[in-house]
């Protein structure tokens, strides 16, 4: 049996991001080494199979590591999904942070917007993999939990943004970003099941939505601070 050496404990989340998270994380290279081999093997075979195609035992002889080694990293296929699901979300994240850094500023919104809808559509289209597991995301019970707190992470950003741009309520401004972000996200899920489709247009429309919907948001005045005698 593989030895990778003993890692560290994973975060903890809600129940289901418990139940689908890694048993363990590498601290060795050597397991390092194995992550990366289970997460290439699944992210290919999703591409060719797709989800419910995919087993522990396929992604174990793909990666060229035995079943043993890869259930002491993860209790079921579920959590390998997750994990690559995660790194890709942190990606995601650093770059809407970037955009956001360039609103503050002073980049035109409504224009870092577009690059921000352009980003989410590349990032449905990347590979046939990265596609096949965000379908798993959107659309398998187990793994939804994780679409949702993906959504809210994004959704804080974006009302922060408008409370220091506007000075608007915060629950107004997390409801508004959430259904902001939901709407461009069931625009640009057409290129999930149908990537064939013009992308740089969906990402058009879903900005249009998007941009349409928040400006009374994103451009009203800041309340004026009442005067204190």
């Amino acid at each position: 049996m593989e030895n990778d050496d003993a890692d560290s404990t994973p975060p903890q989340g809600g129940r289901a991001a418990r139940q689908n998270r890694p048993r363990v994380l590498p601290s060795s290279r050597r397991g390092r080494k194995t992550f990366e081999r289970i997460f290439e093997a699944t992210t290919a075979l999703a591409a060719e199979l797709g989800f419910e195609g995919v087993n522990t035992n396929l992604i174990a002889s793909r990666a060229g590591v035995n079943i043993a080694s890869l259930y002491r990293y993860f209790p079921n296929k579920q959590a390998i999904f997750a994990a690559i699901s995660e790194r890709l979300t942190a990606d995601f994240k650093t770059e809407i942070s970037g955009l956001v850094a360039q609103i503050d500023a002073g980049r035109p919104w409504k224009e870092a917007v577009a690059d921000g809808m352009r980003l989410a559509a590349n990032r449905r289209l990347i590979s046939p993999g990265s596609r096949s597991i965000r379908i798993a995301i959107r659309l398998s019970p187990e793994l939804q939990e994780l679409d949702a707190l993906e959504t809210r992470a994004v959704s804080a950003m974006l009302a922060d943004l408008m409370m220091r741009r506007s000075g608007a309520e915060p629950e107004r401004a997390i409801l508004a970003a959430r259904v902001a972000i939901e709407l461009a996200a069931a625009i640009l899920d057409l290129l999930l099941s149908e990537p064939a489709s013009d992308a740089e247009a969906l990402a058009s429309e879903a900005s249009d939505a998007f941009i349409r919907y928040l400006t009374p948001l994103m451009e009203m005045p800041v309340s004026p601070q009442p005067l204190h005698s």
